[in-house]
């Protein structure tokens, strides 16, 4: 799963400081269409390349298995845990890119996508994966909850280091948190396991999506404390989520 979330980090720094670096050179609308170009040809290497496994669950068990994944806790306690990470991630590093550019900082858009270079953190995916087979993916969830939340509250200063510092602790927080989740939905259960992963990532990528909506309502309005607010607010849901949860294991 680690090896799984290093390859997210390279495909997130060629997206975000390699379209930024293509968009000062020759303009955002061909910087976006030579990385769409990425993709594409990705899809033309797994069409070719991957083995095609027929199918063998009716479409009636399907649906009956995602009811049934719906309904189990241990997938949803996972479920929220990488959703809150995603959408702490996301919030902070859609709009920190806004903040470079104004008083004090004042960094155009190339500079400024630097701090993207963070998410060479996420390189400590494998080792993040055989930290949580030693001690529980949801006690590392807790430990990263707390560090995302000390990276946000880093962040508050108007000082470019402490800027860098918290989110490097966010970005750390999230790839080991996200790790951590995915490990949970891998033991939530042992049959229907497509169907776990179906309601994972649709309600990660769903939800946690709104991570690049909501904290702009809040920036607008408020500025980065706004968007750390929504931060401090999703961290805290998953905290209490598997603090609820260990606390009812123990009882």
């Amino acid at each position: 799963m680690g090896y799984y979330v290093s390859s997210l980090v390279a495909g997130g720094l060629v997206g975000r400081i390699g379209v930024a670096l293509l968009a000062d050179a020759v303009g955002w609308r061909w910087a976006i269409g030579l990385l769409a170009a990425l993709p594409l040809a990705a899809a033309v290497v797994m069409q070719r390349s991957l083995v095609d496994i027929p199918g063998s669950t009716a479409r009636g068990e399907t649906f009956r298995g995602i009811r049934r994944q719906l309904r189990n806790a241990s997938l949803l306690r996972a479920t929220v845990t990488g959703t809150a990470f995603f959408f702490t991630f996301v919030g902070c590093f859609s709009y920190v890119v806004y903040r470079l550019e104004r008083p004090p900082f004042d960094l155009g858009p190339g500079v400024g996508s630097l701090v993207f270079v963070l998410w060479i953190l996420g390189a400590a995916g494998p080792t993040i994966g055989r930290l949580a087979d030693r001690i529980g993916w949801q006690r590392l969830g807790l430990a990263a909850i707390a560090l995302a939340a000390a990276g946000v509250a880093l962040s508050l200063p108007s000082t470019l280091p402490s800027l860098f510092a918290g989110l490097a602790l966010v970005t750390l927080a999230n790839f080991t948190g996200v790790t951590a989740a995915q490990l949970g939905v891998t033991r939530a259960t042992a049959v229907d396991r497509g169907a776990a992963s179906a309601v994972y990532f649709s309600l990660y990528y769903g939800v946690g999506s709104l991570g690049a909506y909501v904290p702009g309502l809040a920036w607008e309005r408020y500025g980065w404390n706004g968007v750390a607010v929504t931060a401090f607010a999703a961290l805290g849901v998953a905290a209490a989520v598997l603090s609820l949860s260990g606390a009812l294991h123990s009882a």
